[in-house]
C-alpha cells in the first residue's frame, strides 16, 4: 500500500513539474522571443525553451499513466489506441452498468461487488473523456458514475439501444469490430463482469470427480446472448447458449468443455482481482479457483468436503505465487 502511495505521488510531481514547465516555457517564450533567419531571409521567432516542450509533455505523459491501474497501464504500453479502449468501455457499461439521460443531466453508472473493476472503469474513462468518475459504496457493493454528455452521446452511437434502465438491448457491434487482441480483452472484460466459474462432483468407480463449468450472464436478452456467443467464438472459446423462457426467452452462456476453459485461461482468464462472491468458494480470486479447478480435474477425491478443501489449497497456492510475482516486479 505504502509503495502504491508513494508511486502515486511521483506520478502526481510528473504531472505537476511538466504543467508548470509548460506554462513558463510559453509565457518566458512570448515574452523574449530569440530571432534567427531563416533559408529565405526571413525572421523566424522561436525561444530555445519552447525545444523542452516535448520533454514537458513526455512527463506529463508519464505522470498520467502511473496514475493508472495495472491493467489498463498495460494496455496502454501494449499500443491499444482510444478507439481500441472505448470498445472494452462499452463492453464494461453493456455488461454491468446503465445509461441515463433526462434534462441537462447525461450519466453512465458501472455496478458491482469488485472494486478493482470499478477502478478499471474509471480509469477507461479518465483516458477516453478525461474525467474521473465518482464511486461510492451502499450495502456491500459500488456503483461509479460518470457524468458526461460525451460519453453517453458515443454510446448511443455505438448501440442506439443503449438504455439498459428501461429495458434497452445494447448491442456489441461496436466489440465485434475490434481487432483480434481487442477482443481477447473484450471477453475478459464482459467475463470479469458478469461471468461465472462453477464447480460439480460427481461419483465414479474410481472415487469423487470435480467437473467445472464456466460461464457469463444470467437473463441475458436474446440479442446480447448472440452477440456474447460471437465475441466468444471469435477469440476461439465455444459456450452453449441456454435460453429460460420464463424470462422472455432470456438466458446465459456456459460451457464445462475443458478444452474451452483451459482456453480462457490461456487468454489471461478472468481480470486481476475480481473475486467470487457466492458459494463454496467464495472470497478466492477467480483466476485461482479457475487453475485450481483445471488441476482438480485430474484427482480423485474420498468426499466433496476433501474436494473442496483441496480446491481452496491449490487456488491459495496459486494466489500466493501471484502475490511474490508481484513483490518481484515491484
Amino acid at each position: 500500500m505504502r509503495s502504491k502511495q508513494n508511486f502515486n505521488a511521483i506520478s502526481a510531481a510528473f504531472i505537476v513539474s511538466a504543467s508548470i514547465n509548460i506554462v513558463y516555457t510559453l509565457i518566458v517564450s512570448y515574452n523574449e522571443p530569440q530571432g534567427f533567419c531563416g533559408p529565405e531571409g526571413v525572421l523566424l521567432v522561436q525561444s530555445p525553451l519552447l525545444m523542452l516542450m516535448p520533454l514537458n509533455y513526455l512527463f506529463m505523459l508519464t505522470g498520467v499513466t502511473g496514475l493508472l491501474s495495472p491493467y489498463v497501464r498495460g494496455l496502454m504500453k501494449r499500443g491499444f489506441s482510444r478507439l481500441d479502449l472505448k470498445r472494452l468501455f462499452l463492453g464494461m457499461v453493456a455488461a454491468g452498468g446503465s445509461v441515463y439521460s433526462g434534462g441537462n443531466k447525461y450519466c453512465i453508472r458501472f455496478y458491482g461487488k469488485d472494486l478493482v473493476l470499478h477502478t478499471i472503469f474509471a480509469d477507461l474513462a479518465y483516458v477516453i473523456y478525461n474525467i474521473r468518475p465518482g464511486t461510492t459504496c451502499a450495502r456491500g457493493s459500488y456503483v461509479t458514475q460518470l457524468y458526461c454528455k460525451e460519453a453517453v452521446r458515443e454510446l448511443r452511437e455505438f448501440s442506439p439501444e443503449f438504455e439498459t434502465r428501461c429495458g434497452g438491448e445494447p448491442s456489441l457491434s461496436f466489440v465485434l469490430e475490434g481487432a483480434s487482441d481487442v477482443k481477447i480483452e473484450a471477453s475478459r472484460v464482459l467475463m470479469s463482469t458478469g461471468g461465472w466459474i462453477s464447480c460439480s462432483f460427481v461419483n465414479t468407480t474410481c472415487g469423487l470427480r470435480a467437473y467445472p463449468r464456466l460461464g457469463v450472464g444470467a437473463a441475458l436478452p436474446s440479442n446480447m446472448l448472440s452477440d456474447y456467443s460471437k465475441l466468444m467464438s471469435d477469440v476461439g472459446l465455444k459456450f452453449n447458449i441456454y435460453q429460460d423462457k420464463r424470462y422472455g426467452c432470456k438466458g446465459y452462456l456456459a460451457t464445462p468443455d475443458l478444452i474451452t476453459i483451459r482456453g480462457f485461461f490461456d487468454l489471461g482468464g478472468f481480470l486481476e482481482g475480481t473475486k467470487v462472491k457466492r458459494g463454496e468458494f467464495a472470497g478466492m480470486e477467480k483466476n485461482s479457483l479457475l487453475a485450481s479447478l483445471i488441476q482438480a480435474t485430474s484427482l480423485r477425491f474420498s468426499s466433496r468436503g476433501e474436494a473442496i478443501k483441496k480446491i481452496r489449497e491449490l487456488g491459495y497456492d496459486d494466489e500466493l505465487k501471484v502475490y511474490l510475482n508481484r513483490l518481484m516486479l515491484g
